[in-house]
């Protein structure tokens, strides 16, 4: 069995058999994370260049003989230098980035930090959790995160004796354009459809594609059932406007129906349900139109 025989020759080099010296200080520079040396008082002994890297802006102060803790307050602001101090775990920098802390203890009471960049990682994590909870054509929350926040919403309402509103919302005419002008100008229709909508409520509510050319709104912290009624006509008022798709002008329409909490119903399924059954009774009324739902409860 042959085996590599590694030793010691002075303090920056490395003796390998049939190898001659290697410097210690290239091996760590050729490493991916950051890596810096501290003694027993933690104050810096060697850093290698994908530490200085990483710390850009204060590379400079990676030189032998400064505190941690003095690297840690040139480098971020206090909420990051608390987490440093923390110990092991993730950093968050004020310029967004996130970086892996560890630490190895060494017998002579120094330590080893070892530096990760995590920013590429989180961000594309972020990228498949937003995919995976809004719509990818209008950009709107999907049906999913809809029925959370309105799970949400109604949690909050019960605490705060408030009451909220559920608009569902069918678009009119809207498959014969879908047919004659294809689903790219749909597309265009449904992104359009989703801006108005965003702006005929506040911040504080949501909108999401429930699904297909279905829409669903949640009113939150509502006042009384007119607020309500003139939002719905609002919506509806606004989308009769004329649509743009491939140089056409469009005409479309909608149906909305209105649930409310705690009148009609006190739960996600409940609500949507008794909206969607609101919204149906415009559509056979003859459609553009919105509709309360009836007193009687889900």
């Amino acid at each position: 069995m042959n085996t590599r025989v590694l030793a010691v020759s002075s303090r920056n080099k490395i003796t390998g058999a049939g190898t001659g010296e290697i410097d210690m200080a290239e091996v760590l520079d050729r490493l991916h994370d950051g890596v810096a040396v501290f003694d027993s008082d933690d104050k810096l002994i060697f850093a290698n260049e994908v530490c200085r890297d990483l710390f850009q802006a204060i590379a400079e102060s990676f030189t032998p003989g400064t505190p941690f803790a003095a690297l840690m307050e040139a480098a971020g602001d206090k909420k990051m230098i608390a987490d440093a101090f923390a110990g092991p775990g993730e950093i968050n920098f004020a310029d967004g980035r996130t970086m892996l802390l560890r630490e190895s203890r060494m017998p002579s009471g120094g330590v080893v930090r070892t530096f990760t960049d995590l920013t590429e990682y989180r961000l594309a994590e972020q990228q498949i959790a937003y995919m995976a909870s809004h719509d990818e054509v209008t950009g709107l929350p999907n049906r999913s995160l809809f029925m959370d926040r309105l799970d949400v919403s109604l949690r909050q309402a019960a605490r705060e004796k408030t009451r909220i509103a559920v608009l569902f919302i069918d678009l009119d005419g809207f498959k014969a354009v879908n047919d004659r002008l294809g689903h790219e100008a749909g597309d265009m229709i449904l992104h359009q459809v989703a801006v108005r909508l965003v702006a005929r409520v506040r911040a504080s509510d949501t909108v999401a594609r429930y699904g297909g050319d279905e829409f669903t709104v949640i009113l939150n912290q509502i006042s009384n059932a007119q607020d309500v009624s003139r939002v719905a006509q609002s919506i509806v008022e606004e989308l009769t406007r004329p649509f743009t798709a491939k140089r056409e002008t469009v005409m479309i329409g909608a149906s909305v129906g209105i649930a409310l909490y705690p009148e009609h119903a006190e739960t996600p399924d409940a609500l949507i349900r008794v909206a969607d059954k609101a919204m149906y009774e415009v559509k056979h009324a003859g459609k553009r139109g919105y509709r309360l739902a009836a007193q009687d409860r889900a």
